[in-house]
C-alpha cells in the first residue's frame, strides 16, 4: 500500500512539474509555482528557509522521501526502471535487477565537493552558478522538459489550435512562437539525458548516489531519520529478494542491513517480501521495530506536500492591437544583454541561476533565451528580435525557483529600468532615408520615444533614457531588415541592458 501511495503522488509530482514547462496559459505556474520552490538546490540558493527546513524535517522522520516522491529527475529514473522491467523476460523479472554493493564513497562526495565548490564560486561573483546547476537534479530535468518535452508539446497543440481557429476560438491560437535551434543547450540536454538514462537503466539510483548532491546532502541526514524500512531477522529466511529488487543497491541480506544514506525510501522492498520480513519502523534505541497503522497513515500525510492541484484552462494573451507579427530580425552585436525585471543585474543572475529553463519556458512572449556566454552560460536573457517584453507580464519572477528573478507585480516593474533603447540613425528608415515611419515612438508603452526633427531635417528617434524601461517593443515593431530596399537585418532601433538595473 505505501509503494502505490509513493508512485502515485511521484506520478503527479513529475507530471506537475512537466505541466510547468509546457503549458502557456500560466494557469500551471499560478496554481503549481511551489513545486520548484521546494527542490532543494534552487531552495539552497535562493536561502528559502521554510523549503529548506520542510525537506530537512521529511527527511529526518521519514528518510529520503524527496528523491522518490518531489524530485522530477529521480522519478524519471524510476519510469526508465520500470520500462527496463517490463521489456525484460520473466525469468529476469523474477531474478531482479540489482545486488548490494558497497558506497561509492570516493565518486559520491567527489561530485559533492566539486558541487560546492562551483556554488561557491557563483555566488563570489567568479563564475556562473549555472555550472553549479549541471549537477543540480532538478534543473537537469528541466533542460530536458524544456529541450524534448515543450517541442513535443508544441506540435501536438498547433494542429488543435489551427482547428480550434477555424471555428473561431483563438485560445490556443497565441501560443508562443518556436525559438531558434540553441545548439549548446541542446547539447547539454541529449549529454544529460543519455547519462541519467544509461546510469537508470544499468544501475537504478546510481545517479542518485554518486553523482547527485541533493542526494548526497540528504543522505547525511537520512541516517537519521525516524523512520525507515527493517528487516526483522526473525522473519527473514535470507532469500535476497529485496536486495534483488533494490534499485539503490543498498539492502545487505546476509548481515539484514540497509545502508539508510542510499536508501530513497521506494518502498518495492517491503512490496516484494513475500514473508513480510521488511517493514516502514520507528527507531528506538538503534533497533528497528514495526510501526502501527497510524505510523502508515502520517508517512502518508507527509507525502502530500509533494502533491498539487492540477488545473488546465485557457487563458488569452494579451495581443498588440491585431498587428501582424513582424519576420524576426538579428541582434545587435555589440548590444548588453538585458535581464529580467526582478533580477536585479547581471551579477545577481549570474550568482543565483542553476538554468533550469523554467523561466524561458513560461515566458508567453518568448522573447526570453538560453545565454551562450561563458560568463552566463544556459542562463536567461531577453532577445527581443521576435517580441517584447510586456510591461504587464511577471511570469518569470513568479516561477523562479532559485531567488535569481525576484518576485514584482506590475506595477513594480514598470518602474524598473533594465536597459535602455539606442538609435541607429545610419540605417533608420526616417533618419537616414526621410520616410515616415515613427514605429518604435508609436509602440513604446513608456512613452519614453518621441519624433524629432534631426540636423539633415529629417524626422528621427529621441529616447529619453530616464523614463525608458527596456522593454523591446521599439526593437521588435522597429521594420528596418523587412524594408524592401534597405538591406540591413537589424532593427535600426535595440537595447541595452544595465548591469545592475535602474529605478524610475
Amino acid at each position: 500500500m505505501l509503494r502505490i501511495v509513493r508512485m502515485l503522488l511521484a506520478t503527479v509530482a513529475i507530471l506537475a512539474i512537466t505541466l510547468l514547462f509546457v503549458d502557456f496559459t500560466g494557469i500551471a505556474a499560478r496554481w503549481l509555482s511551489f513545486l520548484p520552490k521546494i527542490q532543494l538546490v534552487p531552495a539552497l540558493l535562493a536561502l528559502n528557509l521554510g523549503a529548506l527546513c520542510l525537506l530537512a524535517v521529511l527527511t529526518l522522520v521519514f528518510g529520503r522521501v524527496y528523491c522518490s516522491v518531489i524530485c522530477p529527475l529521480g522519478i524519471y529514473q524510476d519510469i526508465v526502471m520500470r520500462l527496463r522491467i517490463w521489456l525484460s523476460p520473466k525469468r529476469k523479472r523474477r531474478a531482479g535487477f540489482f545486488r548490494h554493493s558497497p558506497e561509492a564513497k570516493k565518486l559520491r562526495y567527489g561530485f559533492f565537493a566539486m558541487f560546492l565548490v562551483l556554488v561557491a564560486l557563483g555566488l563570489a561573483g567568479v563564475i556562473a552558478s549555472s555550472f553549479a546547476g549541471l549537477l543540480d537534479p532538478y534543473s537537469a530535468y528541466g533542460r530536458m522538459a524544456s529541450r524534448f518535452a515543450l517541442p513535443l508539446w508544441r506540435t501536438a497543440v498547433v494542429p488543435v489550435a489551427d482547428m480550434a481557429a477555424e471555428s473561431g476560438v483563438y485560445v490556443l491560437d497565441s501560443y508562443p512562437a518556436a525559438q531558434p535551434l540553441n545548439v549548446a543547450m541542446l547539447a547539454v540536454a541529449v549529454l544529460t539525458f543519455v547519462v541519467v538514462t544509461a546510469m537508470a537503466w544499468r544501475g537504478g539510483r546510481d545517479y542518485c548516489n554518486k553523482v547527485c548532491p541533493a542526494g548526497t546532502m540528504l543522505g547525511l541526514l537520512s541516517r537519521f531519520s525516524l523512520l525507515k524500512p527493517a528487516i526483522d531477522t526473525y522473519k527473514c529466511n535470507r532469500c535476497g529478494t529485496c536486495g534483488r529488487k533494490c534499485k539503490a543497491s543498498c539492502i545487505d541480506t546476509n548481515n539484514h542491513s540497509i545502508d539508510y544514506s542510499r536508501c530513497v525510501v521506494c518502498m518495492d522492498c517491503i512490496g516484494n517480501c513475500t514473508r513480510g520480513a521488511i517493514s516502514y519502523a520507528r527507531r528506538r534505541g538503534g533497533t528497528a521495530k514495526a510501526a502501527p497503522d497510524a505510523t502508515r497513515r502520517s508517512f502518508m500525510v507527509g507525502l502530500a506536500v509533494a502533491g498539487g492541484a492540477i488545473a488546465a484552462r485557457a487563458a488569452d494573451k494579451a495581443t498588440d492591437g491585431g498587428l501582424a507579427p513582424l519576420k524576426d530580425k538579428q541582434r545587435h552585436p555589440d548590444a548588453a544583454p538585458a535581464v529580467p525585471a526582478g533580477a536585479i543585474g547581471i551579477g545577481h543572475l549570474s550568482s543565483r541561476c542553476t538554468a533550469c529553463q523554467l523561466c524561458v519556458s513560461a515566458c508567453p512572449e518568448g522573447v526570453l533565451r538560453p545565454s551562450l556566454s561563458a560568463s552566463r552560460f544556459m542562463q536567461p536573457e531577453l532577445v527581443f528580435t521576435g517580441g517584447f517584453c510586456r510591461p504587464d507580464c511577471t511570469e518569470c519572477s513568479h516561477v523562479c525557483p532559485a531567488g535569481a528573478i525576484k518576485p514584482v507585480d506590475a506595477a513594480e516593474k514598470t518602474a524598473i529600468r533594465i536597459g535602455r533603447a539606442v538609435v541607429d540613425t545610419s540605417t533608420c528608415i526616417s533618419a537616414a532615408y526621410g520616410q515616415h515611419c515613427g514605429n518604435c515612438a508609436r509602440h513604446c508603452p513608456a512613452g519614453a520615444i518621441q519624433m524629432v526633427k534631426g540636423t539633415n531635417g529629417n524626422m528621427r528617434p529621441s529616447v529619453d533614457e530616464s523614463v525608458c524601461i527596456g522593454c523591446g517593443s521599439c526593437e521588435y515593431h522597429c521594420p528596418v531588415g523587412t524594408a524592401g530596399h534597405i538591406s540591413s537585418d537589424k532593427a535600426a532601433i535595440y537595447v541595452e541592458g544595465y548591469k545592475v538595473h535602474l529605478k524610475s
